[in-house]
This record gives C-alpha cells, structure tokens and sequence, in this order.
C-alpha cells in the first residue's frame, strides 16, 4: 500500500509540475516580449513592469490549466494502461504544444510594433495569403525567425526534462487513483475560470494601467487569442445593403440635416464649471416609470424627480446587456447583431468618441463608481482606455459590503459616493453604476426576489442619494443625468424586437436647470454624448452615430442577436438578419417608408464597415 500511495503522490506532483512548466513558458515570452519591444517597454517604471507579471498572473495560470487538463484525462487510464505509453504520449502532446506557442509567441512579440495589439485573430486572414506575408520578412529576418524558434523549443525541451522527470518504469496505478485524478481536474476548474468569483477571467482581469502598453503586457496573448477565436470579429457577420459610395453619401447627407441652432437648458452659476454626475441604473425600463407610460407605484421616486427637469419620453438602449448599453453611453458607439459589443474586441477600442475624455481636456476631474466587479463584460478596459482619474469598484468595499450575488447593494454605494464626496476635486464628471437590479435580485432583507422589488429597492436610495445631494453645496451648480444601461424583456413580456424592450429613462435635473419639459424626440445612448457636449459649450467630435437629442434629427436603432430595429417618427421596422425579412411595426408615413428604410441600411453598414477597420 506504501509504494502504491508513493506512486499517486509522484503522479500528482508531476501534473503539478507540469502545470508550472506552462505557466514559465509564459513568463518567458511575457519577458522577452519586454525586452524585444524596448521602445515601449522603456515608458514603463521598473514597479510597472513587476505589476504586468502580477496581474498576468491569473491569465497565465488560467492558460496553463488549459493546457494541463489533456494530462490528467490521460492519466485516467493509468490503471488499465503502462506509464510508459502514458508518458509518452503526454510528452508527444506537449511538444506539439509547445511549437505552436513558441511560433504564435513569436509573431505576437514581432509584430506588435506594427498592428499596436497582442496576438490578434487578423493573424489568421495573414496565414491565408502566406505568400504575401513572407513577402513582408527579408530571408535573413526569416533564417533567424527559425533560428530562434529552434534555440526557444530546444531549451523548453531540456527545462520539461528536467522539470518533469518521467517515471516510465512505473506500474499501473490502482484502481482508486482514477478517483483522485477526478478530483484534481475537477479543482482545476478554478483557476481555468480565474477563481470563485461571478464572473470568469477575461481580459479586463489583466488591466491595471492607465497605460495601455502595460496593460497589454500583462495580458497572456494565448488565452487571449483563442478566446478571440470564440468571440471574434469574424463571427460578426458584416452587413451589406448597397455599394460603399452610396452609403457613404446617405450617411453624410444625414449629417448635414441637423440644425446649427440648438438651445441651450443648462445655466452654469457664478459662471463657474458645472459639475456633472451621470447616473447609470441596472436594467431600468420605462415599463416601470409611469411619467414614461409604465406601471405606477413602482418608482415613486423617480416619478417625483420628472417633474424637477428634462424628462427624454422616447429615449432607447442599442442592447439588451449591460456592455452594450456602457459601450453606447460612455464611448457613444452602437451595439452590434448578435452577442457582441465593442467591449468584447479591445483591440478595437481605440479612439472612440469617449464621453470622460471631453471632461479630462477641459480640466475636469473624472471619476467611476461601479458597485460590482470591474471584469464584468470587460468594464473595465473601457474604464481604461477612457482614462477615468479614479476608479471605485466592489474591490474597494470592505469584504461585508459585499451582500448580492453581484456586488455592493445600493443603501452602501450610494453611501460611500456621498462620504466621498468631500475628497472630489471640481470640476469634476462623476458616472456611478449601480447593481441591486440585477437579477437574481438577492437584495438584503427584501425576502421576495422579483424585478419589481428590485427596482422600487434601487429608486428609494436613489431618492435618497438625491435628497442628500440637494443638501451639499454642489447641488447649486450640478447637472445630474440619470438614465439605464438596458431595459427589461420581463415584466410585460415584450419581444426581444419589440421597441419597447429597449425603451429606457433619461432624465436631466440639478441646479444648472432652469426650465422643466418633456422632450419628444426619439433619440439612443449614443447621443448622449454629442447632446451633453454641446450643452456644456464645447464641440463635440464628428461621429455619425452620436446625434444631439435636442436637435431635429429623431430616430434610434437598437440590435439584438437576430438583427436591428429602427424608431422614428414616421417608421418602425425590425430588419431580422436571419431570415432576411423585414417586419414593419409602424408605418405612420407611407411616402417616407422607402427612404427611411434605406437610411437605416447604410446607418447599420456603416457601423459594420466602421468596425470591420477598427
């Protein structure tokens, strides 16, 4: 029984082994990426470059557990099968293994410089045409590429000798070891999904950095690259309604329709900077709000504040989910068909038309307020790339705070924004993004778990953050927007293509607003942006998906995984991608119906074509 114990335990502290093997292979290219990319790596402090192998570390053993659960499956057999064939053909496998790395390594650490992004999917369009990218290398860069690629294997070949000393003279193992390798892979589930935690690894674990080359060196460019074979641009079906030039021009004859002169309702006191506080509410929808046509009783709070200001009657989110609706709000770039967001391709997030960055160069002080996990659906790259000054996340509360499923319940947040409140420097732009309406609704002490509960839960500590707001000496010169990152399929059982599925608050109050009405242009999240720019006095960037709500331009698009509607005044149509056919909902003018229906086309392959390049 001894030698038969020894022998699991020898097995056990192989797969071990075998999992730190992999993860030093990725601290090896993690280094050399480093230091062949010098240029960048030299605008990094000696702490920084420690931080990208601290944070990179969860992605690294995430990647290493993948690549370690075929040994284990392997080893199952081990009762039935020699140790010497079993060895064997996990060495086989590894080896494998261990080119294709050390190849795909090696083009992510060359061609960085170039493409500006770690290991991408276009390398996979690249290895279409190979002719055309050997024609990119010289034959004495290519000599050397093998070269280095020999001397990388040769040496991770001595390392998994010496490291993993085979024991091929082994017996079979008994019976019972199959149990504890069951139990093994089955504890390697964890890491594989970067912890207990709601929500599983994905790039925003490895963010941590302002700088977005740290970021990127932190980031496992494996994991990265096959989880972008999973959730990649080219399973975003492009869509194409007509030739370029005539999509270009409907799109730009759009521009030109929107009117010069645009009031302006916000009044700045004393002439001083107006503070601005954007309120982002989980799953909020008109459904609920009765000055909007929803059901009464349920946000007696919110329905008291539409008559302080601004109220949007015909306001839409481009999605259904949260990254949709944070990606249209703060970076004013639409939702896409299917499941995706322009959260899921970081690599494609650069220069957006981000709302925190117009704050930052008029000397603003920005700030974000998240009440659960910044990795959720990639947040926090966004939060990142739009340079927000301070971030406060679940992670900042203390452990006990942390009393739902997916964070910090609002009586808490909201608490802790308003304490913070005398550590902000003004101006300043503050978004805070609450969670207790998430589902499953495990709000404290609310015993029935239900949408309802939740939101009237979330609208008295909204009421509550107001009413302590109105007290504090920034209310005077504070513009407060609140609005929601989606609405809800529940409640009233619409569609998922139904308009009023999208349908969501926004609501403009606060010392700067002078003036009280009921806005009825149709209008989406991305508009914000342009609307409160101008509003502000500044000039907003030129972006074809952004219009202002206060203009005579009226219309919205909202995507899903079938396809895309169009809200506007005259028409209303679901265009449904899979079946190709197009549902008119509204058509309140038969003379518009064709034009409107063509301008919704180019709208959506613009955005196609827009993504396609990013």
């Amino acid at each position: 029984m001894e030698i038969e114990m020894k022998n699991c335990l020898k097995l056990l502290f192989f797969l071990i082994k075998y999992l730190i093997f992999w993860i030093a292979v990725f601290c090896f290219f993690r280094t050399f990426f480093l230091l062949y990319n010098y240029k960048f790596s030299a605008n990094l402090s000696f702490l920084e470059i420690l931080q990208t192998f601290q944070h990179g570390f969860s992605m690294d053993l995430a990647a290493a557990t993948y690549l370690s659960f075929l040994p284990v499956i392997v080893f199952l057999f081990s009762p039935i099968v020699r140790s010497k064939i079993l060895y064997s053909i996990i060495f086989v496998y590894s080896m494998g293994f261990l080119i294709g790395v050390s190849v795909l390594g090696l083009f992510d650490i060359g061609l960085y410089e170039e493409w500006g992004t770690r290991l991408s999917t276009q390398i996979v369009t690249a290895l279409e045409n190979p002719r055309g990218m050997l024609a990119c290398v010289t034959s004495m860069q290519l000599v050397l590429l093998i070269l280095v690629e020999s001397a990388i294997v040769t040496g991770f070949v001595f390392l998994y000798r010496f490291l993993l000393k085979s024991n091929k003279k082994q017996d079979k193992q008994k019976w019972w070891v199959f149990i504890v390798l069951l139990f093994y892979g089955a504890f390697l589930i964890i890491p594989m999904r970067g912890g207990i935690q709601l929500t599983p690894i994905n790039l925003s674990r490895v963010y941590f950095s302002s700088k977005l080359y740290a970021n990127h060196v932190a980031t496992n460019a494996y994991w990265s690259f096959f989880h972008r074979l999973i959730y990649n641009e080219t399973n975003v079906k492009e869509l194409t309604f007509m030739e370029p030039d005539l999509c270009n021009s409907i799109i730009h004859n759009s521009w030109n329709e929107e009117r010069d002169a645009i009031p302006v309702f916000i009044k700045a006191q004393n002439h001083k900077p107006i503070n601005v506080i954007l309120i982002i509410l989980e799953s909020f929808s008109n459904k609920v709000i009765e000055p909007l046509g929803g059901a009464s009783d349920i946000t007696p709070n919110f329905n008291k504040l539409a008559q302080e200001g601004i109220l949007f009657k015909n306001f839409y989110a481009t999605g259904n989910r949260s990254d949709k609706g944070i990606g249209s709000l703060l970076a004013a770039y639409p939702a896409l068909v299917g499941p995706y967001s322009i959260l899921y391709f970081p690599e494609k997030m650069n220069n957006l038309d981000y709302l925190s960055q117009y704050f930052s160069k008029n000397i603003y002080k920005t700030y974000f307020y998240y009440a659960g996990e910044t990795d959720f659906y990639n947040t926090k790259s966004l939060v990142m790339r739009s340079k927000y000054d301070h971030l406060i996340s679940v992670y900042d509360f203390p452990a006990a705070a942390k009393q739902q499923n997916w964070g910090v319940p609002d009586s808490i947040f909201y608490n802790k924004i308003i304490d913070d409140f005398d550590t902000f420097s003004t101006p300043f732009f503050l978004v805070t993004y609450n969670i207790s309406s998430h589902p499953p609704y495990d709000i404290p002490g609310i015993s029935e778990r239900n949408y309802e509960n939740a939101i009237s839960y979330s609208d008295k500590w909204l009421g509550e953050f107001i009413a302590q707001l109105k007290k504090s000496t920034i209310w005077d010169n504070t513009l407060l927007i609140i609005t929601s990152d989606h609405g809800t399929l529940g409640f009233t059982g619409t569609s998922i293509s139904d308009p009023l599925t999208y349908k969501i608050p926004l609501l403009w109050i606060g010392g700067v607003i002078d003036t009280s009405f009921v806005n009825e242009n149709i209008g989406m999240q991305t508009d914000l942006t342009a609307t409160l720019v101008q509003q502000l006095g500044w000039k907003p960037n030129l972006n074809p998906f952004s219009k202002n709500l206060f203009g005579n331009l009226s219309y919205a698009f909202y995507y899903n995984t079938s396809g895309y509607g169009f809200v506007s005044p005259d028409l209303t149509c679901f265009n449904d991608r899979d079946t190709k056919q197009i549902y008119y909902l509204n058509v309140a003018n038969e003379q518009k119906k064709d034009s409107l229906l063509r301008f919704s086309e180019a709208f959506v392959q613009y955005l196609y074509t827009d993504f396609k390049k990013r």
